[in-house]
């Protein structure tokens, strides 16, 4: 079973930071002497709390961190302190209005070490006075997912040391008879094999009823100090299914809302097409061009009698195994394919655009066979460096030649791969991504991933509802592209009153013999008595399960549809995202789009969750930005309204003079400003985004005036811009794009290839041009005139609309764009003004760089606002190399 379906629960608990006492030498670091996790798993629903004690035995009061490692799948719900018998609960928040005040009094630690597989980590720091305990209690939900035929289950145990109370405890009730349960013992996250063998000594199973479940582990002291002197560390794993037909599955409807799991069996899978699309270029050299040659091997070997497939090998160049035809799965064909594979080495550059659009049009060119299943399967371990290199254009190209909706299944081979693209490709087009990871089992981690698609006994999978009163609503995805055997289809919604009795559906989809159409009738559960099974839930829990069933599944497909659907207006993003924060706000779920506020004796700050890569995805999708220019309004903190800090990144920024820059950032009231110092001739990278391709680079010139230090004052005397392979110079007198030359008195809007190209007057009466491009970033020129001797012309250069950038953005606006920042330790200096530090977090590295609260010019608008300011001293906001050779240096 592949970890990224896994309902992985991890808990890691970690004494953290020691502060020595005035005069002391040494110091008892605190302790965890109580760790009790509890899971109550009701139908695939699966509550976690997590409850750690910790006691300061020192006399001085010292620091503790809680760590809990959680599923990427799962939503914090609660988190709750008791210290000194006073309970501190949390409040959840939209991110952007999440408030925080950190604590000046004290260090921080900042690395947490590496976060396992497809998991998020959550962390909070307090002081616990001497020979005092604090009470940590989490809680998170997830749905189980269903592949290789199971649910599972995962708590990650390692506290880090021996704990004298340590308990795990499982309760599981399901709507039919539990047939299989298996406990295997302790493991790391390193896949061995998909059937685990042996079981657990230390636990008990207890089976109250066919249908429930009760798993106890209750390792003694001496039992984890047999694994080591730190105690345990590995993956406690609980792995079910329950008894399965062929039929329409089973209904839950409670409290006005309903939830249906479908996973018939007696289905032969049905015939496929199916076209492998494999990275060769250069970095997948070695060790990873092995792996590949070895899971292919498995991938190939498992092919079935009926079943057609072919090879495409890209680099520079793509390269066909078999050209212009579908190859039958016979043993001589596969044995050839396997021969072909083994010789495979990998050289030249990545040619993402035309292996993609040569595979998608050979299988739309093998014809329309119903009973057949098309379907690719395409893996990369970097982003395109040859031919088209706009992933913009690539997912554009795929989707438009995608007209039979053929599946796309997509897989990120190693941290250099293009995560985002590949997410993406698969949203789109109607598959599922995945992330490979660079370790001993990715030759597993492959050919395990193509076992869950490659059996799909259902396609073109359509649910049909229909109630006695006929008023459901806000139903779930209904429609799927395939059902494959061994997984499961979830979907829920809502009954607008409760006067009806039964709810009917219907099934309908196309199997290796044909049409199938599935049928079932449920009758309304009465929620006022439930048939519950002892268990961790109180029955107020139970009564919310359907409800909040359907509201987990709504969010986790909104999130999708935020990643995936890269076109849509901005409008209807920030719908989408109104919508996530709507949800998670009245369910209480911590989303990428929410926080959860920490409320501590003596502050409230932002508890520290780390993501996975499809939460900073969805979290990072484009919303709405105003922009600085005439019918644009920036949101302005409003007089008298308290300062809300909290974590962000760059959402527009630009600038001028000197030069001077001014930058947005998410989250925080103010901007951020600072100076880099140049010399005239020096050429200034503000933005290169390789995967994107767009380049803006400023030459400074001189001014006529010295500045007090004696340096001459500096300019943006010329800009040139590279927007997917258009040039671009712009001047005070001149504007060239591409074969256009424009002049700065033109105000028709202008459309060169993707380009939207407008030039405006602002309040100023002084000339904007602005480069609109494809709906994904908005370059913003302005020209300042010369109006006595004593100036000069040039421009100031604002990116006002960033949503079209990459992670991998560079530059001095561009790599701001996805560093994480905010602003802490405020506080007022001797002067009365306002001090406080600017937290820039790029990965793992974080540095703190002191800024000063002062008024600047805004580097477009030219109004006068507050910004917190570094000067000149960038070193920390600012890294790698951002002075160039030339105007269209890459």
């Amino acid at each position: 079973m592949t970890t990224s379906h896994q309902a992985v629960i991890l808990a890691t608990l970690v004494c953290g930071i020691v502060q020595f006492g005035h005069g002391q030498e040494t110091t008892i670091e605190p302790r965890i002497y109580f760790l009790h996790i509890q899971s109550d798993i009701k139908f695939r629903f699966a509550t976690t709390l997590i409850t750690s004690k910790v006691m300061n035995p020192s006399l001085v009061a010292q620091e503790t961190t809680f760590h809990v490692t959680l599923p990427d799948e799962a939503f914090i719900t609660s988190f709750l302190m008791t210290i000194d018998g006073r309970m501190y609960p949390s409040q959840i928040d939209e991110k952007s209005n999440a408030e925080t005040k950190y604590q000046r009094s004290k260090i921080k630690g900042q690395s947490t070490g590496q976060r396992p597989r497809e998991t998020n980590k959550f962390q909070v720091q307090v002081m616990v006075e001497p020979q005092s305990t604090v009470t940590f209690n989490l809680t998170y939900q997830n749905l189980l997912r269903r592949n290789h035929g199971n649910y599972e289950h995962v708590i990650y145990l390692d506290p880090g040391q021996v704990v004298d109370d340590l308990r795990v405890d499982i309760a599981i009730q399901e709507s039919r008879a539990i047939n299989s349960i298996k406990v295997p013992p302790l493991r790391n996250d390193i896949i061995e094999d998909y059937t685990y063998t042996g079981r657990n000594e230390l636990v008990s199973v207890d089976r109250p009823t066919r249908e429930t479940a009760r798993i106890q582990y209750y390792p003694s002291a001496a039992d984890q100090r047999l694994a080591s002197e730190q105690g345990l560390s590995g993956l406690f794993i609980v792995e079910y299914d329950v008894n399965r037909n062929f039929d329409a599955g089973d209904v839950m409807v409670i409290n006005g809302f309903f939830v249906h799991f479908f996973a018939p069996t007696g289905m032969d899978p049905i015939p496929k097409d199916i076209l492998f699309v494999l990275d060769t270029s250069s970095s997948m050299f070695g060790t990873k061009i092995a792996q590949l040659r070895d899971a292919m091997h498995i991938i190939l070997n498992d092919l079935r009698e009926g079943d057609r497939f072919n090879i495409i090998k890209f680099s520079t160049r793509t390269t066909f195994w078999r050209p212009g035809k579908v190859i039958s799965a016979t043993r001589q064909n596969i044995a050839d394919a396997v021969g072909y594979v083994a010789t495979m080495t990998s050289a030249g550059w990545t040619n993402i655009n035309e292996a993609m659009t040569f595979g998608i049009d050979f299988l739309n060119s093998i014809g329309d066979d119903t009973g057949r299943v098309k379907l690719m399967v395409f893996l990369t371990d970097g982003s395109p460096t040859k031919g088209e290199e706009n992933t913009d254009i690539i997912l554009e190209n795929v989707k438009s030649r995608n007209i039979r909706h053929i599946a796309i299944f997509t897989l990120a081979f190693g941290e250099d791969a293009d995560y985002e693209f590949v997410k993406r490709v698969a949203l789109q087009n109607n598959g599922v991504a995945r992330k490979i990871y660079e370790e001993s089992d990715a030759v597993l981690q492959i050919s395990g991933f193509y076992e869950e698609i490659s059996r799909a006994a259902l396609q073109n999978v359509t649910f049909r509802y229909k109630d006695s009163s006929n008023n459901l609503e806000n139903i779930t995805r209904h429609s799927f592209n395939s059902f494959f055997s061994d997984s499961e289809l979830v979907v829920a919604g809502r009954i607008k009153n409760n006067d009806t009795d039964t709810l009917s559906l219907t099934v309908a989809g196309k199997g290796v013999q044909g049409d199938i159409s599935l049928a079932l009738t449920a009758s309304i559960m009465d929620h006022s008595t439930p048939k519950m099974s002892p268990g961790l839930s109180n029955t107020e829990d139970f009564h919310k399960i359907a409800e909040r069933i359907w509201a987990y599944v709504t969010i986790k497909q909104l999130l999708d549809e935020a990643v995936g659907e890269l076109n849509s207006s901005a409008i209807q993003r920030e719908n989408v995202r109104q919508k996530i924060i709507a949800l998670s706000m009245k369910y209480k779920f911590v989303t990428p789009l929410t926080s959860l506020v920490v409320i501590k004796p003596d502050e409230r700050e932002v508890g520290n969750l780390q993501e996975g890569e499809d939460a900073e995805l969805a979290r990072d999708m484009p919303a709405t930005t105003p922009g600085p220019f005439p019918g644009y309004a920036w949101r302005r903190k409003k007089p008298g309204s308290r300062l809300i800090i909290t974590e962000g990144k760059s959402i527009a920024g630009g600038g001028g003079g000197d030069p001077h820059f001014m930058i947005r950032v998410q989250g925080l009231s103010h901007p951020v400003c600072f100076d880099i110092i140049a010399e005239p001739g020096n050429i200034l990278r503000l933005l290169r985004d390789p995967h994107k391709g767009f380049i803006i680079n400023a030459l400074i010139i001189p001014g006529h005036i010295r500045r007090k230090d004696g340096r001459m004052r500096t300019y943006f005397g010329r800009v040139g811009l590279l927007l997917h392979n258009i040039t671009a110079m712009i001047d005070p007198a001149t504007i060239n794009v591409g074969k256009l030359s424009l002049s700065w008195d033109d105000e028709r809007p202008t459309y060169y290839h993707n380009l939207r190209i407008h030039i405006s007057t602002d309040d100023s009466d002084t000339r904007v041009l602005q480069i609109d491009v494809r709906n994904s970033i908005r370059i913003s020129i302005k020209r300042h005139l010369a109006i006595n001797a004593s100036q000069v012309n040039y421009l100031n250069v604002y990116l006002d609309r960033e949503e079209g950038l990459s992670r991998h953005a560079e530059g001095v606006l561009g790599q701001l764009h996805h560093k994480k920042i905010k602003i802490k330790d405020i506080f007022h200096d001797k002067k009365g003004d306002k001090i406080g530090q600017l937290i820039v977090q790029e990965g793992r590295t974080r540095s703190r760089v002191r800024t000063r609260l002062k008024s600047r010019h805004d580097i477009i608008g030219q109004y006068e606002e507050k910004c917190w300011t570094a000067h000149s001293k960038v070193e920390g906001l600012l890294t790698g190399h951002y002075f160039c050779r030339g105007l269209f240096d890459r």
